[in-house]
C-alpha cells in the first residue's frame, strides 16, 4: 500500500499528544483530512471544531491530502 507524508503544524490550543508541531505523519495514499485527525487521536466529536489549512487554504474534512502537504490546525477562539 502506498503512503504519503504530511507535515502538521498546530498551536498549543489544539490538543495533539501524538506528535510535536512541525513533525510529519505517514498516512495511506488517498487519505483525507478526517483520517489525519483520527491518526492524531482527535476525537470524532471534536473534529468539527478544528479549522484546517492545507497549503495555506482552508479545507474541509473530506479534502484529499497529497504527499508533502503542509497542514495547519487551529481552534477558533472567541471572547469579549
Amino acid at each position: 500500500m502506498d503512503k504519503i507524508k504530511v507535515t502538521v503544524h498546530f498551536t498549543g490550543v489544539v490538543d495533539v499528544k501524538k506528535i510535536a508541531s512541525g513533525e510529519s505523519v505517514s498516512l495511506p495514499a488517498g487519505a483525507d483530512v478526517s483520517a489525519l485527525l483520527s491518526e492524531l487521536e482527535i476525537a470524532e466529536r471534536h473534529k468539527k471544531y478544528v479549522v484546517v489549512h492545507v497549503g495555506g487554504r482552508k479545507q474541509g474534512l473530506s479534502h484529499k491530502l497529497k504527499d508533502n502537504d503542509e497542514v495547519k490546525l487551529f481552534l477558533p477562539i472567541g471572547g469579549g
